[in-house]
């Protein structure tokens, strides 16, 4: 794993020394297949439910439930990941209308972001879920230019609906994130509270 992914690592990372997925919600797995995709968060049996990739000129995190970017004991890392998806300290932050509660809780901290907010130029990083297609190529572009992504969701639900042969290719969020290296999978993945390592955990079952 080369320097600047760690760097990148310790910049999503930064201050928290361990990530609870408890509550009452149950994530997905993802999967890395790309060189730039690299695991943030990795649960007990290896599985992925952090993610992170650089896409041309942005980047993208990714976690493996929207719930993971809307409730408080998600904030410190919430903090780093937008510090570190901005192409610069003062980018705009705008927040999809799916992440209310993502937007009352960055408001509430102090951080400016722009609630309701729709793709465009004016953004620095646009947040929002992984059930909508509708903006699935500009979402590319946005990040390929240079903007950052915060996408959170979980794909096995939408399995039962859909067949799980159907999830890499046609859930909606991994027609975004899949152009990074990163798949939100049908299979449910680990909750627990899980602790931070100093090193990235590169070992050949995360990264395909």
């Amino acid at each position: 794993m080369n320097s600047l992914i760690q760097n990148a690592y310790n910049s999503l990372l930064r201050g928290i020394q361990s990530i609870g997925v408890t509550g009452d919600f149950i994530p997905c797995e993802l999967l890395l297949t790309g060189v730039q995709a690299f695991p943030v968060l990795v649960g007990s049996n290896g599985q992925v439910l952090i993610a992170a990739s650089q896409y041309g000129k942005g980047r993208m995190v990714v976690t493996a439930h929207e719930a993971m970017i809307q409730l408080p004991q998600f904030l410190p890392f919430i903090k780093n990941a937008l510090d570190w998806l901005r192409p610069s300290p003062m980018a705009l932050i705008g927040v999809h209308r799916s992440l209310d509660a993502l937007s009352k809780l960055l408001l509430s901290s102090g951080i400016e972001v722009d609630p309701d907010a729709t793709l465009g130029d004016s953004l620095g990083v646009f947040c929002r879920d992984a059930y909508d297609s509708a903006q699935a190529d500009d979402l590319v572009q946005f990040i390929k230019k240079g903007g950052g992504l915060l996408i959170g969701g979980q794909a096995w639900l939408w399995s039962h609906q859909h067949g799980k042969e159907a999830v890499l290719v046609r859930f909606p969020g991994n027609l975004v994130t899949g152009a990074a290296g990163v798949y939100f999978t049908p299979r449910e993945g680990e909750k627990g509270i899980f602790s931070i390592p100093e090193k990235i955990r590169n070992d050949p079952s995360i990264i395909q």
